[in-house]
């Protein structure tokens, strides 16, 4: 499947320690919970809802076995953060949760420019979630998908 995307750096967004503390607390999340979290920041895109869905299902973000993937995309140009979720954690995170986490929780710092704050407050809100609402959740294998998927590779 090709994404046709065009490359335009986004590196001044996120700074490489911001990067770093999101990986650190992205691989903590996945070993407290199973879950695994894939991020993104993209320029642009047509359908930004349309392109969450199917680089989540390309890639296949989530153990098969769970189906416990989560997928936040940031489209800077058109100002969308779309959240995914596999079907094994729809239950523990609704969409009306992710639409608040992204109305409360993320858009206030990306409104200020501060898009690694927006990403890490998110993704503990949802970390908080899982873990209230999933106790269950037992650690897994680590996932083969980048926790921050990083196009420009210089940064």
């Amino acid at each position: 499947m090709r994404f046709g995307l065009k490359r335009r750096s986004l590196a001044h967004l996120i700074s490489s320690g911001e990067k770093h503390h999101l990986r650190e607390l992205i691989e903590r999340l996945e070993r407290d919970t199973t879950a695994e979290i894939s991020v993104m920041l993209l320029h642009d895109t047509a359908d930004p809802a349309r392109f969450a869905r199917e680089y989540f299902d390309h890639h296949g973000i989530g153990k098969k076995d769970q189906n416990n993937g989560v997928f936040v995309l940031v489209v800077v140009a058109k100002r969308r953060i779309e959240i995914t979720v596999g079907a094994g954690l729809k239950d523990a995170v609704p969409q009306a949760f992710l639409e608040q986490v992204i109305s409360e929780t993320m858009a206030p710092s990306f409104r200020d420019q501060r898009f690694g704050e927006g990403l890490m407050r998110g993704v503990e809100a949802i970390g908080q979630r899982l873990r209230a609402e999933r106790p269950e959740l037992r650690p897994g294998e680590p996932t083969k998908i980048p926790p921050i998927v990083d196009l420009d590779q210089g940064s």
